[in-house]
């Protein structure tokens, strides 16, 4: 048997419960596993589909083709709940197999962030053990991926360990809440010439407030861009609503999802509107704490990975990497000033938290090499 080496370390000292508001979780159409299909044959044969995306298995019905899950009632409560499938069973976590395992959590999940009955490393140790024969397998073909991966950048002349690059991060974390800072990575990392670290803390500003400001935006209203508004990101906010925001023809389209499936359109925000806020007070340190993950994640370091891999090896690893984690704290800040923006707050500790959770789960569907099982 593969020895399985696990990193459980972003759950430590969380607990949870689920938040009796949210529902998110239910707006995922949750796969039918093979073994669990004649259950919802026999008993529930008009609540599952077929799908062929990305590859064809059975899944939960949807009300009305697009909203939630068809089991959501209306307190928001699932009406089979003890007989759930595995895939709603498994959120809030996400097992990221790449050289290891590594269990992530979906800081989008509201229960996350409050404490509750629920101890996130129990249960996140119990999910692996249930599944361990299938990690074990995964984990023996994902190593694989990575070595060669590590083959073509080190022929290349461009690979770096990512303990090293993390340590370079981490040293300077603090100042990913700078947009000067950022900008200055940002162009560090487009440029020919590889990034030994991360660069020191700049002295006085050196981009123009309104470039970045663009910058910014841009960025953000490419992460919200969608085939379609059912396919737009998320937020529910502390009410419960259900906030959908797709970027369409240079504006913010800002609907509501009901319980039923069908949508209350809210308002179109100009984004020119939206002002780029600073995380102030305690903010900082929720900030500072989220990019802190980012930095630990597997998945993180695999997104830069596959972008190295999809750019042929023509950039180093060191760059394509410190430049992924300041596109993402810039596009975090820009989300989180929306969602300030909408809800007419701060980036404090709350505002903070707001965003991440309108954000986090973004972060984790890009794409990696290696897989998510």
């Amino acid at each position: 048997m593969l020895d399985l080496d696990v990193d459980m370390s972003e759950l430590e000292g969380r607990t949870f419960t689920c938040d009796d508001k949210c529902g998110l979780c239910c707006l995922c159409q949750a796969e039918v596993l093979p073994h669990e299909v004649p259950f919802f044959k026999k008993d529930h044969p008009s609540r599952i589909v077929m799908k062929n995306e990305p590859h064809r298995h059975v899944a939960l019905a949807l009300k009305g083709g697009e909203g939630p899950c068809t089991f959501l009632a209306p307190n928001r409560r699932c009406q089979i709940y003890s007989d759930r499938p595995h895939y709603c069973r498994q959120f809030p976590f996400h097992l990221y197999v790449g050289t290891r395992v590594q269990v992530e959590l979906d800081l989008s999940c509201r229960g996350v962030w409050y404490g509750g009955k629920e101890d996130a490393l129990v249960a996140g140790g119990k999910l692996v053990a249930d599944n361990r024969d299938a990690l074990a397998r995964t984990l023996q073909e994902s190593r694989e991926v990575y070595r060669e991966f590590e083959a073509n950048c080190a022929d290349a002349g461009i690979y770096r360990a990512p303990e090293a690059l993390r340590r370079s991060v981490s040293a300077w974390i603090g100042e990913l809440a700078d947009v000067q800072y950022l900008a200055k990575v940002l162009d560090l990392s487009a440029e020919d010439e590889e990034m030994e670290g991360m660069p020191a803390p700049l002295r006085s500003p050196e981009y123009d407030r309104r470039e970045l400001e663009t910058s910014a935006r841009e960025t953000g209203l490419e992460s919200l861009s969608a085939e379609d508004v059912f396919s737009a990101p998320v937020y529910c906010d502390p009410d419960g609503r259900w906030n959908l925001m797709l970027s369409r023809n240079g504006k913010v389209e800002w609907s509501i999802m009901n319980d039923d499936g069908s949508l209350t359109p809210v308002r179109s925000i100009d984004p020119r509107q939206v002002p780029l806020l600073a995380p102030e007070g305690d903010g900082v340190e929720v900030f500072r704490s989220y990019m802190g993950t980012l930095n630990r994640r597997d998945s993180m370091f695999g997104y830069a990975c596959y972008l190295v891999d999809d750019y042929g090896y023509e950039d180093p690893l060191s760059n394509t990497y410190f430049g992924a984690l300041a596109a993402a704290a810039l596009d975090l800040l820009w989300r989180s000033s929306l969602v300030a923006y909408m809800r007419k707050g701060k980036l404090d500790r709350q505002g903070m938290i707001e965003g991440i959770i309108s954000y986090d789960m973004d972060r984790l569907d890009a794409p990696a090499i290696g897989a998510f099982l």
